[in-house]
């Protein structure tokens, strides 16, 4: 019977060895590729370093300079006008065609594949093919005004600052409003239609419908595609570097592509490495207050 015992006692040890064998390989490459860089970047972001000399310890002077840069601080703004605009264009024109989609079968294939079929292209090739779109010479939208007999309304739509960030807006939410609309489609597929058929039999109009049943039942749906947009037009970098990189004068400059300009082209390592400390940051607090506001809602909710 001791015998027994002292061997129940030593199977949980035995089992605790073997999982922490089983998991010391993903701990390792965890550690390797995102611990130690992130630890690393969190203390070049207090040095000055161009990435050849040995870096110079100067405490919160990057951070100091990062606050007081105009064009820093700027770049927070249009990403926030960036994000804004795409919430219309990507999530709630994605919603609203999942909606038309999900009560017609006419032409479903098709209309599908017209507003999925961006998704296929990478932000690069999407924004190298609207930039030659735009062009304000030889765009194909100026070339179909001027051949209407509309040349007042061709414009340098990238090349002049209160149309710039615009045409990255609409081309942004071209591209992944197929996205958003798949998946809300994919969840009003799992709404019992039988809902829908009851309150259409107590008179109740479809966008009565859409207030009272849909927008409720893809309540958690909805939080998770603004989340995903905020956090995304947050990370935003290869559309506005591919069709404007930044320009004109600053215009459409977000933190990626300042970030990009500072470590790379000025060769200021230290202090963008500083400046993605400061996103990183930003971008976390915005999701754990939205997750904490989405968390509190819920609870009222329920």
């Amino acid at each position: 019977m001791a015998q027994r015992v002292r061997e129940d006692r030593s199977a949980p040890i035995a089992s605790g060895a073997g999982n922490l064998l089983f998991v010391a390989p993903a701990m390792l490459l965890f550690g390797a590729f995102v611990l130690l860089p992130l630890l690393s970047a969190v203390y070049y972001a207090f040095t000055q370093w161009n990435g050849f000399t040995a870096p110079e310890w100067v405490g919160l002077a990057n951070f100091r300079r990062a606050f007081a840069d105009t064009v820093h601080l700027a770049s927070y703004l249009h990403v926030v006008l960036y994000i804004i605009g795409t919430l219309f264009l990507e999530v709630a024109f994605g919603l609203v065609m999942a909606v038309l989609l999900n009560s017609t079968r006419r032409g479903f294939g098709l209309m599908r594949g017209m507003f999925f079929s961006p998704m296929v292209l990478s932000m690069t090739a999407a924004g190298v093919l609207w930039a030659f779109v735009l062009d304000y010479r030889t765009g194909l939208l100026n070339s179909a005004l001027r051949s209407i007999g509309l040349d007042s309304l061709a414009e340098p739509w990238l090349s002049q600052s209160s149309t710039a960030l615009i045409a990255i807006i609409f081309v942004s939410g071209w591209r992944f409003a197929g996205f958003y609309m798949i998946i809300f489609f994919t969840a009003l597929r799992r709404i019992p239609r039988n809902i829908y058929e009851a309150a259409t039999l107590d008179g109740a109009s479809p966008v009565r419908q859409f207030f009272s049943i849909t927008l409720p039942l893809l309540r958690q749906n909805v939080l998770v595609c603004v989340l995903l947009a905020v956090t995304g037009g947050f990370a935003g970098f290869d559309l506005f570097f591919v069709m404007t990189n930044g320009g004109p004068f600053n215009a459409t400059e977000v933190p990626a592509t300042w970030i990009i300009k500072q470590a790379f082209d000025q060769n200021q390592l230290g202090y963008g490495t500083a400046l993605t400390v400061i996103l990183a940051i930003v971008v976390v607090a915005i999701s754990l207050i939205y997750l904490r506001f989405t968390e509190r809602s819920n609870v009222v909710r329920y």
